[in-house]
């Protein structure tokens, strides 16, 4: 396989990536914000103001409000300037998927699939159109897979000395907003060392040991300026660390008032288990948006997994999709804390990508009209339930079972809710 895509996928590609922009961009403005919106912009003016990390997720790394805090400075307030980098980042991670299984798998196609399940998929979208960063970090992380795969499958490994540098500045970046990312991370340096030692290269064992070890630390270093301009030194930081991760990890909320849906286990599993999003207009109607994903995929997961696993030729084609994706989902499906649907949105780039590999070693084996059917059943089915993602959950009534399956809420006819 070609390094470089050709025209075909490239123009393709473009036009998938296209539809995932809309699909992210489309009646936003009428979106009224949630509350994370809100504190997501005040807490960026503080911390790089001040360096003060409330009043929102003061739990996480602190690159979003430096992020925030630039765009909001050009485009003030305004949706661009407070949502306009979790638009980018999710429409991104459409392309960054093709690449990476293209690359990963060796096909095109399977490549081309996963983008569109991507770009379809509904807790993408839902979170491609709020302020929180987990979509930021997902988009670096899944950059750096994407540059680590490109160092494995380089014919000439000169090129490691540029790709697994900007592979450790993004790994550095994704966990600079969410640390979700270091299992990724910590995979993506054992792969590239292994490589490494099997050839008996010793100086791209030592690059790639110190670009996803040091360099990554210091891109999330740096990102604590602020905080340590209110005169804090490097002791008081690594307390504050410990302090955060175990705040982390202590994270909760109670199950009052909605069911919960906080264990990933099941998300591959029962259909429709996700989050919803609650915004209220200054006239007290809500606004509801549900983060669920697309049956025909969600659960289609672990059946393709297991495939993927037993069948020895699907199995060494999908040798690094497999392993990275074990490395997302599993730290989340063993979690003693709760976990919500919007963490799978690391999870899903992966799944998609064996999805689409099976997908088109079947269309290869019977037949192109298999990847019809299916892609026709997911475009309809993820347009059906495409409004539960824009904040229109509550103004069809075909959704209002899915929207009482994610929360509790007492629907009257005017199409209004209260949480």
């Amino acid at each position: 396989m070609r390094a470089i895509p050709g025209r075909r996928f490239l123009i393709t590609l473009g036009w998938i990536t296209l539809v995932a922009g809309a699909l992210r961009v489309a009646f936003i403005g009428s979106q009224a914000p949630t509350a994370d919106d809100v504190q997501v912009a005040w807490t960026a003016w503080g911390y790089a103001l001040n360096g003060q990390t409330f009043p929102t997720m003061s739990h996480h790394p602190v690159l979003r409000n430096l992020m925030v805090y630039a765009t909001t400075n050009l485009f003030g307030g305004s949706v661009l300037g407070i949502k306009g980098l979790s638009v980018l980042f999710g429409t991104l991670m459409v392309p960054v998927t093709a690449l990476l299984v293209r690359r990963a798998s060796r096909d095109d196609r399977a490549g081309l699939f996963a983008a569109a399940l991507v770009a379809l998929d509904g807790v993408q979208i839902v979170y491609s159109r709020q302020a929180i960063n987990d979509v930021h970090a997902a988009f670096f992380a899944l950059v750096g897979v994407w540059l680590t795969v490109e160092a494995l499958r380089a014919k000439d490994t000169a090129s490691w000395k540029w790709i697994v540098p900007l592979a450790g500045l993004s790994f550095g970046l994704g966990a600079a907003e969410k640390f979700y990312a270091l299992p990724l991370l910590a995979l993506a340096m054992a792969l590239l060392v292994y490589s490494a030692w099997k050839r008996r290269c010793a100086d791209e064992a030592l690059l790639a040991a110190m670009a996803l070890g040091p360099l990554p630390l210091l891109v999330y270093v740096l990102t604590y300026i602020p905080w340590f301009g209110r005169g804090y030194d490097l002791s008081e930081w690594v307390r504050y660390q410990t302090r955060l991760i175990d705040a982390m990890a202590n994270f909760s909320r109670p199950a009052v008032g909605y069911r919960a849906n906080d264990e990933p286990l099941w998300w591959f599993v029962k259909p429709f288990y996700g989050h919803d999003e609650v915004a209220i207009f200054a006239t007290q109607q809500a606004q509801v948006s549900v983060a669920v994903g697309n049956p025909f995929v969600w659960l289609a997961v672990i059946p393709v997994v297991g495939y993927a696993l037993l069948n020895e030729e699907q199995r060494r084609r999908d040798a690094l999709l497999l392993a990275f994706f074990f490395a997302a989902y599993l730290p989340f499906a063993f979690s003693e804390r709760q976990i919500w649907a919007l963490s799978s949105v690391i999870v899903i780039p992966f799944a998609a990508g064996i999805i689409g590999s099976v997908l088109a070693g079947l269309s290869r084996r019977y037949g192109i009209k298999v990847a019809f059917v299916y892609s026709t059943v997911v475009i309809a089915s993820s347009l059906l339930l495409y409004p539960l993602a824009i904040g229109r959950a509550l103004d069809f009534s075909y959704l209002q079972p899915i929207v009482v399956q994610v929360g509790d809420y007492v629907m009257p006819n005017s199409g209004s809710g209260a949480p």
